[in-house]
Parts: structure tokens; C-alpha cells; sequence
């Protein structure tokens, strides 16, 4: 499969993971090596997909969300079959949203959804412009400290503000 086709169904897994409802998803894709199961669990290392052998009782194992396409390939797994797999988990969010905004139109009026979908809409730009505005032309406020447990001066549990 090529590099671009790779990329949007990255891109694709990105998006209906960060915009499902569902507390996981699931599917089963078949393999050189057999059949394997993909489980994504929020509230459980939502940056990560578990991947095993289908019925196997064995752990699961984790890869990141950003690399688990690169990955499947890697595994020689059918990508087509993966592509379908979540065009299938696309159009489903699609549906639902199609029929909540259809519902809401019927029993709430199509004014007032409109007028809602519209200012949700203008808080996002403003929201948008005022981040925009906030980090033109300044130097950074924050520094990155690295995580896992590593040390810092910080006292752990507090925020504090740190000025250059």
C-alpha cells in the first residue's frame, strides 16, 4: 500500500478515535500469520490499541495509536481489510451524528440547532484567535518537562509559574 494511502488511514484512525462516543472499538483483521484483534479501551491508555492473536488468552500487547498503521504493515496484515474496517467505524459515527442532528432538528425546531451549531462554531474561531493572538511574535511560557517519573524541582501535585 502506498505511503499516502498509509497516511490517511492514520489520519482516519486519528479522527474516530478522538470523536467516537463508544467506550471502545474493536475489530478483528486478518494477517499473514492469522487473524488479529485490535481493542482500544478509554480510560485505558487511550494512546494505545491493544493488538493479539484472535482467541488467543494471552496479554495484549501495546501500540501507540500513532504508530499502529505503520505497524499493521509492518505485519504484513491486510490493509485493505483495515481501511474497510474503519469506513465501516466512519460511517457508523457519521449515521449517528446524522440522526441526532436530524432528531434534534424534528423535535427542537431547525432554528434553534442552527443558532447552537452556529455559536459553538463562533466560540471555536474565538477560542482560535485568541490562542493565535496569545502566542504571535512571544517566546514560549512553558517549558516541556519530561514525564515517566523522571525528577524535576517542580513539587509534584502543584502548578506553579515559571517566568525566563
Amino acid at each position: 500500500m502506498c505511503v499516502a494511502d498509509l497516511t490517511f488511514m492514520q489520519h482516519l484512525l486519528d479522527f474516530i478515535q478522538e470523536h467516537t462516543f463508544e467506550d471502545q472499538l474493536y475489530f478483528v483483521v486478518e494477517g499473514s500469520a492469522g487473524e488479529l484483534e485490535l481493542l482500544w479501551k478509554r480510560g485505558e491508555v487511550e494512546s494505545h490499541w491493544q493488538l493479539r492473536p484472535r482467541g488467543s488468552e494471552g496479554p495484549w500487547e501495546l501500540i501507540r495509536r500513532t504508530e499502529l498503521i505503520e505497524e499493521l504493515e509492518s505485519r504484513d496484515v491486510d490493509m485493505v481489510g483495515v481501511k474497510r474496517e474503519l469506513n465501516a467505524v466512519l460511517a457508523v459515527q457519521i449515521a449517528f451524528a446524522d440522526t441526532v442532528l436530524r432528531d434534534a432538528n424534528q423535535q427542537f425546531g431547525r432554528d434553534l440547532v442552527q443558532r447552537f451549531v452556529r455559536g459553538h462554531q463562533g466560540f471555536l474561531t474565538e477560542l482560535q484567535a485568541a490562542i493565535e493572538q496569545l502566542t504571535v511574535n512571544s517566546k514560549p511560557s512553558m517549558s516541556i518537562v519530561s514525564g515517566g517519573g523522571e525528577q524535576t524541582e517542580v513539587r509534584a501535585g502543584h502548578l506553579s509559574i515559571v517566568r525566563k
